[in-house]
């Protein structure tokens, strides 16, 4: 599979999860305030919170599309899921007085927090897939690199 269509296909996929997760959250604007208000942080914080994480996902679904700044946005993408990844770890691991509802997210509204660690780290893994391609580390992607394990096999023959 060529690098671009690689590359697209991941980009594509964040884009798609991050235009659902800013929909879910601007479609029931009370309800997403009465979440976020629900967390940890003082209410200042959870009311900028509010509309800033949708504005901030919105942004980086067209920054995703456009070949020009897909790599800021997946840069950005990594940085916001990494964020939220450190959230949910140290919400389930007692750092905080309380734990907070995990109030579904981008899943479903029953959903745990560990689903929407394992769903954070997939993208998470594709984001880097995408950044190790976008800086040129992965020269021929294929799964198995079947061609360059043969050559080093016969190299070192």
């Amino acid at each position: 599979m060529k690098k671009e269509t690689i590359l697209r296909i991941i980009s594509g996929l964040m884009a798609a999860m991050f235009s659902y997760a800013a929909a879910i959250k601007l479609s029931d604007y009370p309800k997403s305030r009465g979440e976020m208000l629900n967390q940890v942080f003082p209410v200042p914080i959870a009311d900028v919170l509010t509309w800033l994480i949708p504005v901030i996902e919105m942004l980086l679904i067209v920054l995703l599309l456009l070949s020009a700044t897909r790599k800021k946005a997946t840069w950005g993408s990594l940085i916001l899921l990494s964020a939220f990844s450190i959230y949910i770890i140290l919400a389930t691991n007692d750092a905080f007085s309380r734990t907070p509802c995990s109030c579904g997210g981008v899943l479903w509204d029953s959903a745990s927090y560990l689903a929407q660690l394992i769903f954070n780290i997939v993208f998470i893994v594709l984001s880097l897939i995408s950044l190790t391609i976008e800086n040129g580390r992965l020269k021929d992607f294929s799964w198995f690199h079947l061609k360059y394990k043969k050559q080093l096999a016969s190299n070192s023959a």
